[in-house]
């Protein structure tokens, strides 16, 4: 008697349970859109972001290096007055963009040999007095340079052709200092074997004198 009205009842119990799991899941998959646009949105805006900084950065170097590497030509008469003024026993030429005076060993140093020669003394008192004048305030690198032959003579004084490169760029540096160059202003670099000019032995020994930019 009682059994019709009861299985109606349960009937419509899970109709509404039903009904209210529908409701829910669809909220949950409607929330789970939403949070997924979110983020998509969030990653969009982090890449675009991520872009305009490699841009900078690219553009940040790329001006770095023009501006490293564009350095003014030097006039022509400024070339030919330098090697006037330093004689014929060095060459001034125009090196990775600055002005450089170099003497070969031949006339600086004996082989083997740190200590100048008699025949060094005119053409650095030349290149001191050129340094002193017309390039006060700036930065001096004195650069030693040698060939590719092992050092045998003298190789318990000299760990490598590095060593005695800037053992004799120092000594160098150390006369024109006597000659009133500033030491302040006065950077020694050895190269060694490792910056030649060409392929002669005989003229990739030698000290350079380069000419750098005004001391801050």
């Amino acid at each position: 008697m009682f059994r019709k009205p009861i299985l109606i009842l349960s009937a419509l119990t899970l109709a509404l349970l039903s009904t209210s799991c529908t409701t829910r899941y669809q909220d949950m998959l409607r929330e789970r859109d939403a949070r997924i646009r979110e983020l998509n949105g969030q990653v969009a805006q982090l890449r675009g972001e991520n872009d305009e900084l490699m841009r900078r950065e690219q553009a940040a170097q790329a001006a770095l290096a023009d501006a490293s590497t564009r350095r003014p030509e030097p006039a022509s008469n400024e070339l030919s007055d330098t090697q006037r003024a330093v004689g014929n026993d060095a060459v001034v030429s125009y090196r990775r963009g600055r002005l450089s005076i170099g003497v070969n060993n031949s006339v600086t140093f004996s082989s083997g040999s740190t200590a100048l020669k008699k025949s060094a003394h005119q053409v650095l008192r030349n290149v001191a007095r050129v340094l002193r004048g017309q390039h006060a305030g700036k930065r001096f690198y004195i650069e030693g340079h040698t060939d590719t032959d092992p050092i045998r003579k003298t190789k318990n004084k000299y760990r490598s052709n590095r060593h005695l490169s800037a053992e004799r760029a120092d000594a160098v540096a150390a006369y024109l200092v006597s000659q009133g160059v500033p030491e302040s202003a006065i950077a020694v670099v050895g190269y060694g074997p490792f910056d030649p000019l060409g392929a002669s032995k005989a003229g990739n020994r030698r000290v350079e004198i380069v000419i750098g930019d005004p001391i801050q």
